[in-house]
This record gives C-alpha cells, structure tokens and sequence, in this order.
C-alpha cells in the first residue's frame, strides 16, 4: 500500500469522522492481513498502515468472554499505536485486543470483531494519560474500553456500533486505583444495548468522567445511559449501581446528548 493512499486515508478519517465512510477504511479499500501467532509487542511508534491483525486462536485466543485472554497488541509506556484494523477469524473475535501498560496513543485504530474487551488500560501510575483519537469498535459482546489502571483517559472523535456497553472503570479488580479520570468527545455510539451505558464509573473510588458532544444512534438510542455510577470493590464482587444520571460530580455532561432523529429503520 502506498505512502500516499495511507495519507489520504488517515486525512479523511480525521476530516469526516469513521461514520461517514463507513466502519472503517476496510470498507472502502482492501486491506491486507497479517495473521498473528503471538501477541504484537509495540515499544516505540508503530503505523500498521491499515493492515488487518488476525490473531491465531489457538494460540492467542478466541475472542469469548473468558476472561485472560492474550492481547492482539501490548502497547509499552509512551508508544503509539496507528492505522490499524484489528480483525478475526470467521466465527471468531479478536481474543483480548490491545493491551496499554503506562502511556499510550492509539490513533486511528479499528475493532472489526471485539473479543473479551477492545482496549484494556494498565498502567499503575496514576499520572498515567491513555489517549485514544480517532477509530472505533464494533460487534462487541461486553465493553469497549476497560480501565483497570489509574490515571485519564482521553478519547475523541471514535465510533462504537454493536456493542454492550461503553467504557468502563473496573468494578471489581483486586487491585483498585482511586480519581480515574475519562474525558469523552465526539463519540457516535449506534445499537448500544439497551439499558447499558456510555461511561461507569465509581463513585466511592472518586472517579469522573466528563462527555461532550455525544450522539447516540439505532433502535436503543432513547433506553441507553450516558453514565452508569457504581460502588466499586477490590473483592471481585458485583459492583452494585448507585445512580444512572448524571451528577455533577462523577458524571458530567457539556452539552446536550443528540439523539439521531434519521435511524428508525435501523
């Protein structure tokens, strides 16, 4: 693939937003796949150049719910992950997909077939800045982004579409961080399953999460929450929830949610 249509690509994704194109840039142009026999490690700036990564099942994973699952990417303190596809075997899911263990970037990455999570956060120091820019998820079977470290996550201009919910601190890790930080922007989120959410947080953990210009399309568009606020623990336990509005203090809305008027047959 040449340097040019990568540009170009990367350009008009920024430019329109993944909605408009389609998914992804697979939908509009063929990809090449690179077929995966053990995690990709990324420990400096790494451009897939939209190739599509396929994990092998037996040997990473088959994308269920079962949790520890290998990632298809582990992404080192400081790096950057662009321009992928992160794909699957047919019938299969992307085993447990990228994996941040301090400060991470992933720009412009797609999630054809979400397995256990899409993008699982780790690091444990909490000046720890997850960006993610640009991209989206879809057909996932639990949540988007799971935030297990500490520190703030910033993502912006992404698109989630079939999908169970959101982004979510971890309700229930052994290890728990306090003052989790998710800043969300310009996310289109389409056939969320109803009653499920945007954002969780804790609230006893002092976590917050602030949404701003947020629309919400498909058939659940009026039975889906921003936010979901839970009493977190450090047992492995349900996390119970305390309120599902937002409260000026753990959940924060900018502005007004837009819900797609244009979709009723969707």
């Amino acid at each position: 693939m040449s340097f040019l249509k990568i540009t170009f690509f990367t350009l008009l994704l920024s430019l329109l937003g993944t909605n408009i194109l389609g998914f992804g840039p697979c939908d509009r142009m063929k990809c090449k796949n690179r077929v995966l026999n053990d995690t990709l490690f990324v420990d400096k700036d790494y451009d897939c150049g939209y190739t599509r990564l396929i994990p092998n099942r037996n040997k990473i994973g088959y994308g269920g719910k079962n949790e520890h699952q290998k990632p298809v990417v582990q992404i080192s303190n400081g790096a950057t992950l662009s321009n992928c596809i992160i794909g699957a075997r047919k019938n299969y899911k992307a085993a447990d997909g990228i994996h941040c263990v301090g400060n991470c970037k992933i720009k412009n990455v797609f999630h054809e077939k979400v397995g256990e999570d899409a993008i699982t956060l780790l690091g444990t120091d909490p000046n720890s800045q997850y960006i993610i820019d640009g991209g989206g998820a879809q057909n996932a079977n639990g949540k988007v982004v799971q935030f297990d470290g500490a520190g703030t996550l910033t993502i912006r201009n992404f698109y989630m579409k079939n999908v169970y919910a959101g982004i979510a601190s971890c309700g229930n890790c052994l290890k728990q961080y306090r003052n989790r930080r998710i800043n969300v922007e310009n996310l289109t989120v389409e056939n969320l399953t109803k009653g499920q959410f945007i954002v969780g947080v804790n609230g006893n953990y002092g976590d917050k999460a602030t949404l701003k210009n947020i629309t919400i399309k498909g058939k659940s568009k009026r039975q889906v929450y921003p936010c979901k606020i839970f009493k977190g623990n450090n047992q492995g336990k349900e996390s119970p929830v305390t309120s599902m509005n937002p409260d000026k203090e753990h959940c924060i809305l900018i502005d007004k949610l837009h819900i797609s008027a244009d979709d009723t047959k969707k």
